[in-house]
């Protein structure tokens, strides 16, 4: 029986921390449908790309900051107390996701190359790593 580690992960959230981690989840699946056409493993499919930047919009900015109130970051939240020492920085690294997800949304449904496609994903990308590296265990 395989048991994947995001199920362990979200074993026991309910409410809030629950809404974040499925928006999260969310999230991942459709950066991991864009990664293979970043890596030249499927063809680039603008459509797709336009379908998946707009679903990560929906769960960033406001939306995504609003699901974070002060002091739910007990387990099985794997979000540090950083988050409201630097709220300020929390809620732009948001607020950027969903300027980037905008950013590669346009540049799918306005017939953006392929290069261009790669490097607004990439850009995309750093500001999930650099949010997971400053506030998440």
């Amino acid at each position: 029986m395989t048991v994947s580690i995001a199920a362990i992960a979200h074993e026991g959230a309910t409410g809030v921390v629950k809404e974040r981690m499925e928006g999260m989840k969310a999230i991942g699946q459709q950066v991991k449908i864009m990664v293979p056409m970043m890596k030249g493993a499927l063809p680039y499919d603008p459509d797709q790309v336009a379908k998946a930047a707009t679903i990560i919009e929906g769960h960033s900015g406001e939306t995504f900051t609003a699901l974070f109130p002060e002091g739910s970051n007990g387990k099985p939240s794997e979000a540090l107390s950083d988050i409201w020492e630097d709220w300020s920085k929390f809620t732009n690294l948001a607020n950027e996701l969903h300027a980037k997800a905008s950013d590669l949304k346009s540049v799918a449904v306005s017939g953006g190359s392929e290069d261009d496609f790669k490097a607004s994903l990439g850009e995309m990308m750093q500001t999930c790593k650099s949010c997971h590296s400053d506030f998440k265990e």
